[in-house]
């Protein structure tokens, strides 16, 4: 019980903290959050993804610096 507690402490605050980057910086915050999704997405090596390349997923990857 202890435990759970801790950790929806923890997941407040960092859902303040995410909500003061966007705040902040909505672009870097959205290019931080892309870097996090493709970290996770290409993790395993054995994995298959079928994506558009024109697709949201990508677009820090199209032209680098213009994320749009």
């Amino acid at each position: 019980r202890e435990a759970q507690k801790t950790k929806g402490e923890g997941d407040a605050q960092a859902s303040r903290v995410y909500a003061q980057a966007y705040s902040r910086n909505a672009e870097f915050y959205s290019f931080y959050r892309s870097m996090e999704a493709y970290k996770e997405s290409f993790r395993n090596k054995s994995d298959v993804m079928v994506l558009d390349p024109s697709s949201d997923f990508f677009k820090y990857m199209r032209s680098p610096g213009r994320g749009k």
